[in-house]
């Protein structure tokens, strides 16, 4: 029972051991540029196109009002200003008619200046699969608009592009794909402050020298942040990549 007791107490602190230790490297990483450039290699995929589409597909995402949503229509938008005689379609679980949530992204590309004659709705789609299935019936019949355009999440293009190869392959279509990721643009404006600068006389004194000023360190105050969302996004993108794969979907 003593060997079996010590034996046990040696492999939890072992484990505890390496916990730290991963807890560490992880933390270490965010700190590095590498969430970024695994966030970025997913917004990529090997032989995409950069001629002019016929048909800038606008993939579904959280819906309108709504990071995803509203992110995907701004590009999608842009692209069909960039591209005007390519239609634009914009997978969905439902039609526009039964819809409240379709109907809301046909609404912002037409805020956004995109002419109602060009926006379709490609329903019965509610995950990336079976959206690349409907795209494939969808091109059956359009076989004029088999150059397309993705416009998802920069995260999401990989999976998309993959998933649509798989099903133009089992149809037997000839498809060009290009992408459009939706980036979150930058702010360029001067962000450094200087925190005396900002302090008021009632802050007591001896506080305001034991806290740090961060006014010039943006890694801290943005960089960090963002990294940890990116890190985030790409294990849950890179999840369900692995699935698709082990589905034979991607």
């Amino acid at each position: 029972m003593k060997i079996s007791l010590r034996t046990i107490r040696r492999s939890v602190h072992l484990l505890l051991l390496l916990a730290g230790f991963a807890a560490l490297l992880a933390a270490a990483v965010e700190f590095t540029d590498l969430p970024w450039r695994a966030y970025k290699h997913l917004s990529s995929a090997p032989g995409l196109s950069a001629e002019p589409p016929a048909l800038i597909l606008v993939m579904g995402g959280s819906g309108i009002p709504g990071d995803s949503g509203l992110m995907r229509t701004f590009y999608a938008a842009e692209a069909a200003h960039q591209f005007p005689a390519a239609q634009v379609l914009i997978a969905m679980p439902l039609d526009a008619p039964q819809s409240p949530a379709s109907q809301a992204y046909m609404d912002e590309l037409r805020l956004r200046g995109v002419a109602p004659d060009r926006l379709h709705i490609l329903p019965d789609g509610r995950n990336t699969r079976e959206q690349a299935i409907r795209m494939a019936e969808y091109l059956r019949n359009h076989p004029d608009q088999r150059h397309v355009l993705i416009v998802s999440s920069p995260e999401h293009i990989r999976r998309t592009a993959a998933s649509l190869r798989i099903a133009f392959a089992a149809a037997r279509l000839d498809v060009v794909l290009g992408a459009l990721p939706a980036f979150p643009l930058s702010l360029e404006d001067p962000l450094p402050w200087r925190a005396q600068d900002l302090d008021t006389p009632a802050t007591a004194t001896l506080i305001q020298a034991a806290v740090p000023d961060l006014g010039s360190s943006l890694h801290l105050r943005y960089q960090l942040w963002s990294n940890l969302r990116y890190t985030l996004d790409s294990l849950r993108e890179i999840t369900a990549l692995l699935y698709y794969r082990l589905r034979g979907w991607a």
